[in-house]
């Protein structure tokens, strides 16, 4: 037989480390690097589901130390609920049938605190394929969890606000548009008093103010929806206080005269320029005004002054002879939906919103207003501070509410399908002497802008076969034309919108007929 070769390995240091000796350091660096993982627990389990082994991760997670575990089934892991419903035993079938499984839910610490767990567990088998038992890596996933739930509770509330900005705007639409012809026909009757029966007069004031009364409570519920989410937005300029505050006057003119009210003016303020949103302080003026009007018995009094301080600022005061505010309701009267008294609400009427829109709006401004009563039956002083800007002859910001007179009769297309608003505009704007084309969508009125020289186009922006937008747009490309949107969409973002699409002024329904002329003489001014 030819001899055996024989084979030797070169090695520093002496002879070759035998097979086994490797197989063994190489087993306790693989169990020294399982027991020093933390993050994760790493353990073994028998063919029934009893702990074999234990790692530093699995005591930090589960709270368990090695020599209080080992030995005990693996079911402690799981809630009471899951243990019930077999779901230890199933996860362990599964493993063994497919060879492995991975699952995520609620998992017990020692202390029975509850975590979520992201697990893996895996059958292993002897050379027979038989199962020895299960190596299961267990995870704390509880903040990822938690801040998936963020996330989705963030984009869940990011989508109820869009459909409840949505449903608000829509609501809106739906509300104000049937108030447009009725606040159109009762402004146009209450300028022709003279002319009509006295018996009707007064009941004519009534339907304008209530129609009034009603779009402002709409326009309320909206500027709330603004202020919560902080999308108020404000467009500063000089502005005379002393003309917005005559104006506000002027807007609770009627409800003055039906309850027979005194009021006294004193605007001896000698600085009444302020920097401000000249349509949002008018809306604090009026709002504190009809505040004092609504609260005052008739034949009441109300002092309305104004006057600078020794700081500067401008000081509008406002006092009545009302029915008072209790001093521990005093710090409630800004908030929303809070009024003094729950049988207020039920006497005078209102959502209680009106005061805490002006106070942030004042807030906005950097100015302050207060009120001051003794209580109940000795009416209320409201004072809104504001700083002045010293005299000058600059941009007041602010248009007359008195309509111009018209210069000259215009050509103008209105586009509306709610009918009775297009028959009373369209009515009303005969009467004063203007040439009407008329339009009830958007197919219709491309065809009268074809076919005719317009100075103006009235329309609204919702229409059956497309919107306002695209009627101003072609009118725009086509001829010189001023745009005025007429619509129940009254948001900031739609004001922007219709701007942008070409419109040059936007009326929000229902829109009183006075304003409509202004507009419309301005326009003829041009």
């Amino acid at each position: 037989m030819p001899a055996r070769k024989k084979h030797s390995v070169a090695q520093k240091g002496g002879a070759p480390e035998p097979p086994h000796d490797k197989l063994h350091a190489s087993e306790e660096q693989f169990r020294l690097l399982v027991e020093s993982v933390e993050e994760y627990a790493i353990y073994m389990l028998d063919p029934i589901g009893t702990v074999t082994t234990w790692n530093s991760g699995a005591e930090k997670i589960k709270g368990y130390k090695a020599q209080e575990i080992i030995g005990k089934n693996f079911a402690c892991f799981y809630t009471p609920e899951d243990v019930a419903a077999g779901r230890p035993e199933h996860n362990l079938k599964i493993a063994r049938e497919v060879g492995h499984m991975r699952d995520q839910g609620s998992r017990v610490r020692k202390d029975g605190t509850i975590f979520e767990a992201e697990v893996i567990l895996t059958a292993l088998r002897d050379e027979n394929g038989d199962v020895r038992g299960y190596s299961k890596v267990t995870r704390d996933i509880t903040t990822q969890v938690l801040a998936r739930e963020m996330e989705a509770g963030k984009l869940a509330a990011e989508q109820a606000s869009k459909a409840k900005d949505d449903f608000l705007a829509a609501l809106s639409h739906e509300l104000r548009t049937p108030l447009t012809p009725a606040l159109a026909a009762a402004s146009f009757l209450a300028q022709q008093r003279k002319r009509m029966p006295a018996e009707f007069v007064s009941e004519i004031e009534t339907i304008q103010r209530n129609v009034q009364l009603q779009a402002r409570l709409i326009d309320d519920l909206l500027d709330l929806t603004r202020v919560v989410r902080g999308k108020l937005e404000l467009h500063f300029d000089r502005v005379d206080a002393h003309i917005l505050i005559r104006d506000a006057l002027e807007i609770a003119r009627s409800d003055i005269i039906a309850k027979e009210l005194q009021v006294s003016t004193d605007l001896r303020a000698k600085e009444h320029q302020i920097w401000a949103d000249p349509v949002r302080m008018q809306q604090v003026y009026w709002n504190v005004i009809n505040n004092a009007v609504k609260f005052t018995p008739r034949s009441g009094k109300i002092d309305i002054r104004t006057s600078n301080d020794v700081h500067g600022r401008l000081e509008f005061e406002i006092t009545d002879t009302g029915i008072g505010i209790e001093p521990n309701k005093i710090r409630s009267l800004f908030e929303p939906f809070e009024q003094a008294d729950p049988s207020i609400t039920r006497q005078f009427g209102g959502l209680g919103l009106g005061l805490a829109i002006s106070k942030y709006i004042v807030d906005l401004h950097e100015g302050r207003i207060s009120v001051e009563s003794q209580g109940r039956s000795y009416g209320a002083t409201f004072k809104v501070m504001m700083m002045a800007l010293p005299s000058r002859v600059g941009k007041s910001g602010v248009r007359s509410r008195t309509p111009n007179k018209l210069t000259k009769s215009l050509r103008i297309l209105l586009v509306e399908d709610h009918g009775d608003t297009r028959r009373t505009l369209a009515r009303l704007l005969k009467h004063f002497g203007h040439d009407i084309s008329i339009a009830d969508n958007t197919q219709s009125a491309l065809e009268i802008l074809k076919s005719k020289t317009l100075d103006v186009v009235l329309s609204d922006i919702g229409l059956p076969d497309g919107s306002g937008y695209d009627v101003i747009a072609e009118a725009k490309r086509s001829q010189q034309v001023s745009g005025i949107a007429l619509t129940g969409f009254g948001m900031e973002e739609d004001i922007k919108r219709s701007k942008e699409a070409g419109f040059d002024f936007h009326l929000t329904k229902p829109v009183d007929f006075q304003e409509l002329r202004s507009v419309l003489a301005e326009v003829s001014d041009k």
